[in-house]
């Protein structure tokens, strides 16, 4: 008896087993040739998932055309902290980086800077960073750029700002973070550190304000640091400084001091293509360097961009004769 229900159960499944084969055969020969004769001719014009050629590389490089040397002030307390800060995001992108300290570190590049220690002493600071760079960086580099650890600087906006300029030509931008001509550089080591009637000799007190006044002595032009649309590319406060402030016009808050041009529009009319950002604190220097390098918007397509025109010979040397 269980042999014959066996026999019927084989004979059962060689039934279902052609039909089912012919099927799957039929399948498969139809899914050939739709991939081969009839899905090439399909339009596929409206697909949207398309493959982008996408590189990393810039189109527009200034690295070696417009070279700049930064050095930052900083204490042997913060190299771990706020100087790493630097080293690690916008310093990378200076030709050269050296950080002005108190201690020598030879791990990021920090000399010993004697003296560097007081707040009150910065402008003796400046004067011995600017000699420094003269004496041992002087060929190294086309710009000088002056900062500090809670500074972040857009390397790219700053040789594109700076790209119409010949380094002989005795000029300089800012601020925050000034950044000088190698003809600045000579005439403020050469002509005015030298001499007391063009440049502060005591040591003590701020920066901002005497180095101007050294560098106008030496007839060394104040550049426009401005962009093509009269908006500020250097500031003194980083984006997120929305305080009343720095928005309602004071002319006794120190800010307000500092501003040589007052736009309309108010302190938040920012530039496309900023350059510096000051007090800038030291967690937000990689926040910055997410937003501005990383960061993208998949489908945008970039503006058309275009360098600025070289600054003629002629204007040239009549900022070299000081006119």
């Amino acid at each position: 008896m269980a042999a014959e229900e066996s026999t019927s159960t084989t004979k059962s499944t060689s039934k279902l087993s052609g039909p089912l084969l012919f099927l799957l055969l039929g399948i498969g020969i139809g899914y050939l040739i739709t991939q081969v004769f009839l899905w090439p001719i399909f339009n596929l014009s409206s697909r949207t998932n398309l493959t982008l050629n996408i590189t990393s590389k810039r189109d527009v490089d200034l690295y070696e055309e417009v070279r700049v040397l930064c050095f930052v002030y900083t204490k042997s307390s913060q190299h771990h902290l706020e100087a790493m800060g630097v080293f690690r995001t916008w310093g990378k992108r200076c030709n050269k980086l050296v950080f002005m300290s108190d201690k020598e570190d030879t791990e990021m590049g920090a000399i010993n800077l004697p003296g560097n220690g007081k707040r009150i002493e910065t402008w003796r600071k400046t004067k011995q960073a600017l000699k420094y760079i003269y004496d041992y960086h002087l060929d190294e580099a086309d710009w000088f750029l002056e900062a500090d650890t809670r500074t972040y600087v857009i390397m790219e906006n700053l040789r594109q700002m700076l790209y119409p300029y010949s380094s002989s030509m005795p000029i300089y931008f800012g601020s925050p973070g000034i950044v000088m001509s190698r003809a600045a550089l000579r005439r403020f080591v050469d002509l005015s550190l030298p001499n007391a009637t063009l440049c502060e000799p005591k040591d003590t007190g701020a920066t901002m304000g005497k180095l101007r006044e050294c560098l106008n002595n030496a007839k060394v032009m104040a550049g426009n640091s401005r962009d093509i649309k009269g908006r500020r590319r250097m500031y003194l406060i980083d984006p997120q400084a929305r305080l009343n402030a720095y928005l309602r016009y004071d002319p006794n808050y120190w800010f307000w001091q500092y501003i040589a041009y007052r736009n309309q529009e108010g302190t938040f009319s920012w530039s496309n293509y900023p350059v510096t950002f000051h007090y800038v604190q030291n967690r937000n220097m990689f926040y910055f360097e997410y937003m501005i390098y990383r960061l993208k918007g998949f489908g945008h397509k970039l503006i058309n961009e275009s360098l600025p025109a070289k600054i003629v010979e002629a204007k040239e040397a009549e900022i070299t004769a000081g006119r």
